[in-house]
């Protein structure tokens, strides 16, 4: 069901996909997810998609607190 939210082990899988990708490649995909996200289309995001958003930029915010990935 599309509306259903991601396991936490689907998302914890996400994550570590996530981190093995380049920096641009990261960004790209919080880009995207925030595009599925944004709430001026007149209608709420799925769990997953929220899910998605939230995991890009958890893998982001890690690499800038370690100061890895781009630096």
């Amino acid at each position: 069901m599309p509306d259903e939210p991601l396991s936490r082990s689907e998302v914890e899988a996400l994550q570590r996909q996530l981190s093995l990708l380049s920096e641009p490649a990261v960004r790209d995909a919080y880009v995207q997810a925030h595009a599925r996200c944004y709430l001026g289309r007149g209608e709420l995001p799925s769990p997953a998609e929220v899910q998605r958003f939230l995991s890009a930029w958890k893998v982001l915010w890690r690499w800038q607190q370690n100061g890895t990935k781009g630096k």
